[in-house]
């Protein structure tokens, strides 16, 4: 079943005090970079069932910030994910001050990359759910920025932690409420979190990155050390795709 990220999100700020605003990822297709490397660029989650310590057919895991070091995150999931497939140490679950994030100067121009690492090209991998997280430097969660459209089948990228083919990036409303959230960039943290379908993943591991994005009109500054151009034209989400009870994610096919 998938996940319904923002409903618990929205259940942890609840009992921890905090009030955390929640919105949607929106999925784009960009051109193909290679030679990145999981060292290469700002890698937050790292994933493998196949070989990896659960084995379940499930491929999940997270980076989730609880104050201190941003670099040794909890593995622990939002939402219903499962989680456990964390694999690769720090260089595979990291988050990140925003103001570490190479050129970016506004928490609007945040997005990821999905990296599907599945042996050859023409393999796949079903992607169910993907979040980006926002917390204070105290590890308070502030926001979160949710994949919720139809179960996505992702090509194979090429290789472990190579870039730019599936991109999710937040429109200019989104945008917004993110540099709102996160007006000094030295104060808040990104992280995350992914899953895919059961029995969809075989070969290496999947990766997640998070990295800057230009949005329509010219916002949002361009794509991070030229690995990210300009995603295409993106569809305005409008007030009401913000609404809690217009996020509810639907029932995954098993």
């Amino acid at each position: 079943m998938k996940s319904t990220v923002l409903k618990a999100a929205a259940a942890m700020a609840i009992l921890t005090g905090a009030s955390p605003a929640f919105a949607e990822l929106v999925y784009q297709t960009g051109a193909q970079q290679t030679g990145t490397g999981l060292g290469a660029v700002s890698t937050v989650v790292t994933v493998q069932d196949n070989g990896g310590p659960q084995q379940n057919g499930t491929e999940s895991g997270c980076a989730t910030y609880t104050g201190g070091n941003p670099a040794t995150p909890s593995q622990t999931c939002l939402g219903t994910l499962e989680g456990g497939d964390n694999t690769a140490g720090n260089a595979g679950t990291t988050t990140y001050l925003l103001s570490d994030i190479a050129g970016l100067t506004s928490a609007g121009q945040l997005g990821f990359v999905v990296n599907i690492s599945e042996g050859q090209p023409g393999n796949t991998a079903t992607l169910t759910d993907l979040y980006l997280s926002l917390f204070s430097n105290t590890g308070t969660l502030l926001g979160t920025f949710s994949y919720n459209g139809s179960d996505l089948i992702l090509g194979d990228t090429g290789g472990i932690g190579q870039s730019g083919t599936h991109r999710f990036v937040l429109d200019d409303t989104q945008a917004a409420q993110a540099a709102a959230l996160c007006p000094d960039l030295s104060l808040c943290v990104v992280g995350g979190g992914i899953q895919f379908a059961n029995g969809t993943t075989e070969a290496t591991p999947e990766t997640v990155y998070v990295d800057r994005f230009q949005r329509p009109g010219g916002g949002g500054g361009g794509g991070g050390g030229g690995e990210v151009p300009e995603p295409a034209s993106l569809a305005l989400l409008g007030a009401g795709a913000m609404a809690l009870g217009a996020l509810r994610r639907r029932n995954a096919k098993k």
